[in-house]
């Protein structure tokens, strides 16, 4: 098993604890450095760069999370962080910033050990391309505001299609399950066209990749079924089959 070397870091002590306690009992994890501030973090990641996530909260003296976080990417640092913090309206800072995940306070064990989850599948996944020589590229999060937290999805490994279903909601098919959310559809059009995702309808974005079967419907347009929801067959209207098949290279 890889091992997760994990540094916490809040100014409020019990809630270091917490976090601390958590991460202890989880397989493979060690808590190396416990930092009461973003300058003590800083500090310790430049001296100690072997860092894999660090859970950080938002709102601490000295300097602050989301500071912090813009110093770590300026360094060029590779440590995944992990913004754990009582609020969510830091959410769309913590997306522009490309972080890891985001928790909301107060700790759940299955949250956190979701993360760590993800987490180690993607070193695992790092480790066996880097040994067959497959080059390993950096993937961008997309953040779903969902059931009063966030949800950070990897868009081309995670999210399945994104539909309308009535007004003012929108449901995101993912491997994890289907997320509610409030975004409209044409926003996540324009986030995710250029990551291989198609608008097929008015109700429908659908990632190219996660179609498992093309089959003819009527007016010479189809039906697409998608990788883990074959029950939930997209149509693509007249309007938009002509960019489907440029994509597609349908003739």
């Amino acid at each position: 098993m890889i091992e997760i070397k994990a540094v916490v870091a809040d100014d409020e002590i019990p809630a270091r604890s917490e976090l601390k306690y958590i991460l202890q009992t989880l397989p493979g994890v060690r808590v190396i450095h416990e930092c009461a501030n973003g300058q003590e973090v800083l500090d310790f990641l430049k001296e100690n760069p072997q860092v894999d996530i660090l859970f950080m909260d938002i709102e601490m003296p000295v300097m602050n999370g989301i500071e912090t976080a813009q110093h770590i990417n300026e360094l060029g640092l590779d440590v995944k962080i992990v913004f754990s913090t009582g609020f969510d309206q830091f959410a769309i800072k913590a997306f522009e910033l490309e972080v890891f995940d985001y928790i909301l306070k107060p700790y759940k064990e299955e949250r956190v050990t979701d993360t760590i989850r993800r987490l180690r599948s993607g070193k695992e996944q790092d480790q066996d391309k880097k040994t067959s020589g497959e080059i390993v590229f950096p993937h961008k999060k997309f953040a779903v505001y969902s059931d009063k937290k966030i949800v950070l999805l990897n868009p081309s490994e995670e999210i399945v299609l994104v539909k309308t279903e009535k007004f003012n909601c929108t449901l995101f098919y993912t491997t994890r399950g289907i997320l509610e959310s409030k975004i409209l559809l044409k926003d996540v059009e324009s986030e995710l066209s250029h990551l291989g995702f198609c608008r097929t309808h008015k109700s429908y974005v659908v990632n190219l990749n996660m179609i498992k079967e093309i089959l003819p419907w009527f007016n010479e347009t189809f039906l697409l079924v998608p990788f883990h929801f074959e029950k939930e067959e997209v149509p693509v209207s007249r309007h938009y089959l002509k960019n489907f098949k440029q994509l597609m290279q349908m003739k």
